[in-house]
């Protein structure tokens, strides 16, 4: 895989946590915000993924909706909307989910392309925030803000 070397400010009151600890299969960064007095911790989740095939972003957002599906008691796609330009497009979407233990959680994900030299050197970040319903929308400007920090480094210390 591709080295990507990302950069991103991590909003106040959000705490990194070891992706592999977290059980954040596949993430590369994960950060949680405390709240002892509530059920379900909300996180932040960033993953990077190849995708050297001809897929568009709709259709990997959809895999993504798939494969959580897969792991869910139940899963609705409440909105899904394009995001980003023609070079660089994305999609950003808001799930309602229920676990097992019947729990309801709400996922917004922001699916984008980094465009790479070739076709075969395409990335998809994946980056989501998770929580409990109550807190969803009280922490969508946290998101939204994580979200459009995101930029990939190049060596020799410009930023994109």
């Amino acid at each position: 895989m591709t080295t990507l070397p990302l950069g991103f400010d991590v909003p106040d009151g959000w705490t990194p946590v070891d992706p592999e600890r977290a059980g954040a299969a596949g993430a590369v960064f994960v950060a949680v915000r405390p709240a002892p007095d509530r059920e379900f911790t909300p996180n932040i989740t960033l993953g990077v993924r190849q995708r050297p095939d001809p897929a568009s972003i709709a259709d990997i957002a959809g895999e993504a909706v798939e494969r959580l599906g897969r792991m869910m008691a139940g899963l609705d796609v409440l909105s899904r909307r394009a995001v980003g330009g023609p070079s660089a497009p994305g999609i950003a979407q808001v799930l309602r989910l229920r676990t097992g233990e019947g729990l309801e959680l709400v996922q917004s994900q922001v699916h984008l392309t980094v465009p790479g030299a070739g076709p075969g050197d395409r990335l998809v970040l994946e980056l989501a925030c998770t929580a409990a319903p109550a807190d969803a929308r009280a922490l969508t400007g946290d998101f939204q803000r994580f979200v459009g920090s995101v930029h990939v480094r190049h060596t020799g210390g410009e930023e994109q």
